[in-house]
């Protein structure tokens, strides 16, 4: 192989795994690698290359890296136990490091902040908690992306430290500056309110959930979504072929329905797994996910069957929209709660669906 050599790290999805033994690590290492200004471009698409491995041509799936080779980086790569190969293609959306700001303002629940500070920190992500005056104040505009987690309720808390001007602030963010990433309580945030009494929902997307604030008609448990979109970057790493479906933690959060043909549907609700309800409970090890056992054994609101197929199958569980050529993507689920027992709640694969929304948040446009 002769040329100019790139280093191909693959992120394939291999059953409930992933080629790499450690997702997160390869993410926290890509991110290491961004920040020492070495170029990393990002596969949105499958493609078949020629590598040294694979001199014949080789498949990979979305979400492999390409990065500069220099020693340095090839050394980096191998401390990190991550597998890669080499090949003179240079393909793939290039990427660049962003701040993102985590909201932490008074309508958030700490059990939500918690894990995804946790994923955060696994992948080395560059992150910043902002309080209701700090968004109060303008400060959004020193960051690329507006993460907003879970909170107690339908996303109605959040008015109380944000007021009128945070929210308007938020949507003048979106709209000139940055993108919006919303997580349950977060996703009910950005949605459209179809009743003039309800007045806390930013209405950035042309989504909306027909029970608006009443979330507790589900309840908490396990569930399985089907990928509707396998071409999404979203769920880079978590597709092989047309049919996909994963399984998450739900807690509550909304059943969006679709009010444009410019919303992109990600992924859809596709079936109850279990809770802790009476004759729904899991009977395998939920290993140390702490939080999908506190899903079923610390919250008396439980999802049951009926309730699943009354207000959840088939309504949309993952989304993604453009606001003036920025993006809002909401995710119902709790991806950030991690796995319900597959593995180890480190290599969890939700987590990808935060990492993946992160990096195709971080892909610079202006370089081809």
């Amino acid at each position: 192989m002769t040329g100019k050599k790139h280093i191909i790290v693959p992120m394939d999805r291999l059953g409930v795994k992933n080629i790499q033994s450690d997702p997160m690590l390869t993410i926290k290492t890509i991110n290491n690698i961004l920040d020492n200004n070495i170029e990393v471009r990002w596969l949105t698409k499958e493609n078949k290359l020629i590598t040294e491995n694979f001199p014949e041509g080789h498949f990979f799936q979305s979400g492999a890296f390409l990065i500069e080779n220099n020693s340095d980086t090839i050394n980096q790569i191998k401390e990190s136990n991550i597998i890669f190969d080499i090949t003179k293609s240079k393909i793939g959306e290039k990427i660049k490091p962003i701040q993102i700001a985590l909201y932490n303002g008074k309508g958030t629940a700490q059990f939500c902040i918690d894990p995804i500070v946790e994923v955060l920190n696994f992948s080395s992500s560059k992150y910043r908690l902002l309080l209701d005056n700090d968004i109060r104040k303008g400060l959004l505009d020193e960051f690329d992306v507006l993460l907003v987690p879970g909170g107690p309720d339908a996303g109605e808390s959040y008015y109380w430290g944000l007021g009128d001007r945070g929210y308007t602030n938020i949507k003048n963010y979106v709209y000139s500056k940055g993108h919006y990433f919303g997580l349950c309580a977060g996703a009910y945030l950005a949605l459209k309110a179809i009743s003039d009494k309800n007045k806390y929902w930013l209405g950035l997307v042309d989504a909306t959930d027909d029970c608006e604030l009443d979330y507790w008609r589900t309840g908490t448990g396990f569930v399985r979504v089907n990928v509707v979109d396998d071409d999404s970057p979203i769920t880079a790493g978590l597709v092989a072929g047309k049919i996909n479906t994963i399984d998450m933690i739900y807690w509550e959060g909304p059943a969006m329905k679709i009010l444009s043909d410019k919303i992109k549907i990600i992924a859809e609700y596709n079936d109850f797994i279990a809770s802790g309800s009476q004759n729904e409970y899991p009977e395998w090890d939920l290993l140390d996910n702490f939080l999908a056992i506190k899903s079923i054994k610390g919250w008396y609101n439980k999802l049951t069957e009926d309730r699943f197929e009354k207000y959840l199958n088939n309504k949309v569980a993952v989304l993604e929209a453009s606001v003036n050529n920025n993006k809002v993507v909401l995710i119902s689920p709790h991806a950030e709660f991690g796995n319900i027992g597959i593995s180890n709640r480190k290599k969890s694969q939700t987590f990808q669906f935060i990492t993946n929304t992160l990096l195709y948040l971080s892909i610079d446009k202006k370089i081809v």
